[in-house]
């Protein structure tokens, strides 16, 4: 891994190993993170731009993902998405296992991986965090072995590149079919799956500059109330609402991480009028900005 933090903004970490960039995969133990940085560069909230694969294989802690403070024991699996922000907590005990990803790595970015098979993975649905039965413990674990294994003599050919990346696929298939097992399921088309996933990618992109539905509507070639249908059966919610949602969380990410203004913030997410920001804040978090950032200063 290695970070740069840009001034006022967010520290952000990217996938770097000389070694196994072309592969794209690393395997950590925790000790390996905490024995390369200092205290203060551990401590400090990143965003990474990577996915992150934490199993814990002993002992209790906390691991924050933007804003939430996860409880971790034995078992737990922590999965944290490019572009979130997470905060590892020094002094505490427990060791873990993990995998970093990087995005072109991920299934759906493999030439080889059909856009169908790509989302048999429904990633988007995981939970940030939840605890592994035994045998998945033990299937998890085993895997992560193998891999470091292979890795220690990995050649960087493509016969070694195809064999991680077919590993890694089974891996993080086995994980969504128990991940669709934590939850009762709910029915949705492939063709509404696809046009979430389509309209969720480019929001990414954009969220910052383009706030109507209309934009992503044009952007895709779709009517806005099929984008919304689509979010709808997702995510139970109207694209519009995933649209604003997006926007008040990387509010909350620069308000508690970076030293930006709110007129600089509001500026840099596409607001004409600090006061616009104000308002549609103070609508969807319930406080103002100023406000927020106050109270989780205080929780710091």
């Amino acid at each position: 891994m290695s970070s740069q933090p840009p001034a006022s903004m967010i520290r952000k970490t990217h996938f770097s190993n000389s070694r196994l960039n072309a592969l794209g995969i690393e395997l950590l133990d925790l000790d390996d993170i905490r024995n390369k940085l200092s205290h203060s560069h551990y401590s400090r909230p990143e965003r990474v731009d990577f996915e992150l694969l934490m199993l814990v294989t002993s002992g209790q802690g906390v691991h924050t993902v933007d804003f939430t403070d996860w409880q971790l024991s034995t078992g737990s699996l922590v999965v944290v998405r490019q572009g979130q922000v997470q905060q590892w907590h020094p002094h505490q005990s427990f060791t873990a296992e993990l995998i970093l990803i990087d995005p072109t790595a991920l299934p759906g970015s493999v030439p080889l991986i059909s856009s169908k098979e790509a989302a048999l993975y429904k990633r988007l649905e995981w939970r940030t965090c939840s605890t592994l039965d035994q045998a998945m413990q033990k299937e998890f674990s085993n895997s992560f072995r193998l891999l470091r294994d292979d890795i220690s003599r990995f050649d960087n050919s493509d016969l070694e590149q195809a064999l991680f990346r077919h590993q890694l696929q089974t891996l993080l298939l086995r994980l969504a079919r128990w991940q669709r097992d934590l939850v009762p399921p709910v029915v949705v088309h492939q063709q509404g799956y696809k046009t979430y996933r389509l309209f969720q990618s480019l929001l990414e992109q954009h969220f910052a500059k383009q706030h109507s539905l209309k934009f992503y509507a044009d952007r895709l070639g779709y009517s806005e109330s099929t984008i919304s249908r689509a979010s709808h059966s997702v995510e139970g919610r109207s694209a519009k609402a995933v649209i604003d949602s997006r926007i008040v969380l990387e509010a909350k990410r620069l308000l508690v991480h970076s030293d930006l203004s709110v007129a600089e913030l509001s500026h840099a997410l596409g607001f004409t009028e600090a006061t616009n920001f104000i308002k549609f804040f103070r609508r969807h978090a319930g406080v103002t900005p100023l406000l927020f950032r106050q109270q989780r200063a205080i929780r710091k």
